[in-house]
């Protein structure tokens, strides 16, 4: 009698629960998936966290989370759509990047922004190989082609989020904070481009497994833009694009733009225009090409994506630093031992204040320690350490030491791959 009891109150127990989550969550769980089938949620859950379609988008927040308005003022609405599409294929640039997911509209009130950002997981097609898993990204869209039950995504206003890969849940997860526009598209996709540097007869064709991930990612892209397979690894990186690596790679949210000279962090003219005002072109148009604002729109910097905001958002980050004279200078090549101050600082990096050890323990790496400036030696030192820069052969006869060129300038190809040994180990990618 009494384990019928105990029955009978679990089942009860399992059905009141039941009933008591609310209709919209039930749908998000258990609805097949159809083109059409929407979610609704009247505010963010206080959990942090939304689930829809099956797991297949799971949308993670701080804790008691809200939306608001752009001057951070609690928004009036706080209720958030979901509708999922069966995608019929079509991408950017087929010959780039392949759809490798289906595709997912989040909606809210125009003008509205998650207090604090967020992360959005995605579901990717689960027959995509895991050899090519960690290039893949998380896009966005503020539309997509439709015609009848058929969606293509073929805007040309689009931004890579980037995103970690888990390839054993065929998941990708992206930094997340609403465009403001009141809408968006989301999906995964596949980078698949071959360019002609990778092929046997180059000299920077080792860079090959850090520079694919990072291109998929929109972290990293080909310079000049109206290249058709070349990538520029060759070509010196400059300090702006750089920063703009640290930044993308981090996920760090851009700050906002400066409305006025008198606001931005440096000092910078380019032409008559103002660091904040400046487009890639203006700053350095050798190494972006005229066209560079003007052409096709998933472009790192864009109109809502100014340089100023990535070099600002790492200044403010403690991540880059100016010169005396309160300059940037973000068209300059970037020498090695700046890169390396810089991995230290993103790296979280033990620096020792010991200058007489730093010294004696980089005079027993390199022929050439005397050539690295006092500023910089600990940081070249631990960023050594750990793996993130390495020495080059030396040109002192039979030598076994190595040699760190502190002052040469360091390449695309090296500064990708400096990126991408950073962010593996702060298990950003």
């Amino acid at each position: 009698m009494r384990r019928w009891r105990r029955t009978v109150y679990w089942v009860v127990a399992v059905v009141v629960v039941f009933l008591s989550l609310p209709a919209a969550a039930l749908a998000a769980k258990s609805s097949p998936l159809v083109s059409g089938t929407s979610y609704y949620v009247t505010e963010l859950p206080s959990s942090g966290r939304i689930s829809a379609f099956n797991k297949t988008l799971e949308l993670r927040f701080p804790r008691n989370n809200a939306l608001v308005d752009g001057n951070g003022v609690m928004a009036t609405h706080q209720s958030v759509y979901f509708t999922y599409y069966v995608a019929a294929g079509g991408s950017p640039d087929q010959q780039k990047y392949l759809l490798v997911s289906d595709i997912f509209k989040i909606s809210v009130t125009a003008g509205t922004y998650l207090l604090d950002p967020g992360e959005l997981t995605l579901t990717y097609d689960e027959n995509v190989s895991d050899a090519v898993a960690d290039q893949l990204a998380i896009w966005y869209s503020p539309g997509v082609s439709v015609s009848g039950n058929v969606y293509t995504w073929d805007e040309t206003d689009n931004i890579n989020l980037g995103g970690t890969t888990k390839a054993r849940k065929n998941t990708v997860t992206a930094p997340f904070q609403f465009s403001g526009t009141g809408m968006g598209y989301y999906a995964v996709f596949l980078g698949q481009q071959a360019f002609q540097e990778f092929n046997s007869q180059s000299d920077v064709a080792w860079s090959y497994p850090c520079v694919m991930p990072l291109w998929a990612k929109g972290i990293v892209e080909q310079l000049p833009v109206d290249a058709d397979v070349y990538f520029g690894l060759s070509e010196d990186v400059n300090r702006l694009e750089f920063a703009t690596m640290m930044v993308k790679g981090l996920g760090l949210p851009l700050t906002k733009r400066p409305a006025s000279a008198s606001e931005q962090v440096f000092s910078d003219t380019f032409g008559g225009k103002d660091f904040y005002e400046a487009l890639p072109e203006d700053i350095a148009s050798n190494y972006y090409g005229a066209n560079y604002s003007t052409a096709s729109g998933y472009r790192i910097y864009a109109s809502d994506r100014m340089p100023v905001q990535y070099v600002e958002t790492a200044a403010r980050n403690g991540i880059v630093r100016g010169y005396v004279d309160g300059e940037f200078k973000p068209q300059n090549a970037i020498t090695r031992q700046e890169a390396a101050a810089i991995l230290a600082r993103v790296g979280n990096l033990k620096i020792s204040s010991d200058s007489d050890k730093v010294r004696a323990g980089l005079e027993t790496l390199f022929d050439d320690a005397s050539d690295i400036a006092p500023w910089a030696a600990p940081s070249v030192l631990a960023a050594v350490k750990a793996k993130l820069i390495v020495g080059k052969p030396s040109s002192v006869p039979d030598s076994k030491k190595l040699e760190f060129k502190p002052n040469d300038n360091l390449t695309r190809a090296e500064a990708i791959t400096l990126t991408h040994r950073l962010l593996k180990k702060l298990k950003k990618i």
